[in-house]
């Protein structure tokens, strides 16, 4: 019998591939416009989006994926159309609710020449909740030819627009560009005779993943905007580009990373019944994602000039110095990640929303605490000082989990 997960393996990778290349080109095209601070600017606009479109796709898009590979092709449609309208309804509430925070001004991250893209952005990543189910819902199904069309599609198509925009306005034709394809996405998706009050019934099978949605949906983007925020008024945006040109270039592997395990090894963790066989699982985890990434990283490091100017430009203000703490916190975030996938294995769901609040959000309280002038440098050691403490939380709250189960 195939072991649980092998054959999400190749199609997570190639999705996330897909998405890497495609963030990378629209950073380069954006850095060779504007610099680092358009890529920041852009970033930010990201997260306004991620506010939006992460409190469904972070637990109801990954549930959707569970429960579409369990059951009949009638279903599986069925799964997909209520899917939708409950991820439309609760992606829909957070809109509100930021809406709101950000024309009384406690959302207030942006900066002052693109307040007024704050609502548009909103919108954008109500809609984008489309493309994100319609994909976990391929993957679901086992179709990864399909999901990784679709995630060329949904990325051409605003790297398109990027090309023909006007200089100064890059950000405005890439919501639209992002705005327009998820728009026709939707639209062709809700078609059919589906009640929008079956989405909603007691016992929906993905009503249970709205609780992690909310919980991970929401810290993660509000905390980097926040992050990106502080830097900006606190030192340039400048060095807020500095760092997101960091996380990028890292991304290419902790990216790969998060997909490996979550494709291959959660599900192994999940099957295994007994303290062997979930420390092997571990073990595995460990030896076949995280010393191969520590690696790449080094690697990187090595040869992070010639990344930096591949992927941006070679004006960058970064320097090998600068990016030690970040390349160490980016490790220890990997190694955060292999605990964090046990946890879910373990269903242990409580543990993994209080960790929430120590991954990005402690980053983003250690900068606003940080005293003195904020450097790359110094930004780079919350960020070490931030997945230390997650890291070490996650195996303490597996050990306490299970304790027979996971203790050495």
């Amino acid at each position: 019998m195939t072991p649980p997960g092998r054959h999400l393996l190749p199609q997570a990778l190639g999705v996330v591939l897909i998405g890497l290349v495609g963030r990378a080109l629209i950073d380069k095209l954006l850095a060779l416009r504007g610099g680092a601070e358009l890529v920041a600017h852009w970033a930010q606009l990201n997260s306004m989006i991620d506010l939006v479109a992460g409190v469904t796709l972070a637990g109801i898009g990954v549930g959707l994926t569970g429960r579409v590979a369990g059951v009949s092709p009638s279903d599986q449609r069925r799964l997909l159309g209520e899917g939708l309208r409950l991820g439309l309804a609760v992606s829909g509430a957070s809109l509100l609710v930021c809406a709101i925070l950000v024309a009384a001004g406690v959302l207030d991250i942006l900066p002052p020449s693109l307040a007024m893209l704050a609502l548009p952005a909103l919108g954008v990543g109500c809609l984008t909740v489309a493309p994100g189910l319609y994909s976990g819902w391929l993957l679901g199904r086992s179709q990864p030819g399909h999901a990784m069309l679709l995630a060329a599609v949904t990325l051409a198509v605003p790297l398109a627009a990027l090309v023909i925009a006007s200089r100064g306005d890059e950000v405005v034709y890439l919501l639209a560009a992002q705005a327009l394809i998820s728009l026709l996405l939707t639209l062709i998706l809700l078609r059919g005779d589906h009640s929008w009050t079956a989405s909603f019934a007691a016992g929906h099978e993905l009503r249970p993943f709205i609780g992690a949605s909310l919980a991970i949906g929401i810290l993660s983007p509000a905390a980097t905007a926040f992050a990106r925020q502080q830097i900006g008024a606190t030192a340039s945006w400048e060095t807020a580009g500095a760092m997101q040109a960091l996380w990028r270039s890292s991304e290419w592997i902790t990216a790969i990373a998060a997909g490996l395990l979550y494709a291959h090894f959660l599900p192994r963790m999940a099957a295994a019944t007994d303290a062997a066989g979930l420390k092997r699982e571990l073990r595995r985890a460990a030896k076949q994602v995280l010393v191969p990434a520590l690696a790449a990283l080094a690697v990187l490091w090595l040869l992070l000039p010639q990344a930096l100017a591949l992927l941006y430009r070679d004006d960058l203000p970064v320097t090998r110095f600068d990016a030690l703490p970040f390349f160490g916190g980016d490790a220890l975030r990997m190694l955060s990640w292999i605990y964090l996938f046990a946890l879910f294995a373990r269903g242990a769901g409580r543990a993994v929303v209080i960790g929430e609040f120590l991954s990005l959000p402690l980053f983003a309280l250690l900068l606003w605490l940080l005293p003195g002038p904020v450097e790359l440098f110094r930004i780079g050691l919350c960020w070490l000082l931030a997945y230390a403490v997650y890291a070490i939380f996650n195996a303490v709250a597996l050990r306490r989990q299970q304790p027979e189960t996971v203790r050495h």
